[in-house]
């Protein structure tokens, strides 16, 4: 068994789940909408910053997370937008899941 070829079929099921297929499908639809693309695509730059600073400990001002929600509100007001959300976060959880699940198979390095 190699170990990177575990790791590449891991990948590999992970983009033969429906939420993968359904955000690429989504995703490539937005782009034909120039105005949603960049509009999405800032929020996500305006979110990685956010997420940047939470975990630096850098408190996001009233006036950022206010654009921040706005921001968000508007974008959600689109269903294509919505759903490719949407299936960001499950894939997220997917993920997230999967940290878990090889974090405490391997406990004994993990915790010392």
């Amino acid at each position: 068994m190699n170990f990177y070829d575990k790791i590449h079929e891991l990948v590999r099921s992970l983009k033969q789940t429906n939420e993968y297929k359904e955000y690429l499908s989504i995703k490539e639809t937005i782009k034909k909408d120039e105005k949603l693309y960049n509009m999405i695509k800032d929020f996500k730059e305006k979110q990685k910053e956010f997420q940047l600073k939470h975990i630096s400990g850098v408190e996001m001002s009233n006036a950022e997370k206010s654009t921040m929600e706005n921001l968000y509100s508007i974008i959600i007001q689109n269903e294509n937008a919505r759903k490719l959300l949407e299936n960001e976060m499950k894939i997220d959880v997917m993920l997230a899941d999967m940290q878990k699940i090889v974090g405490e198979g391997i406990k004994e390095i993990v915790e010392f």
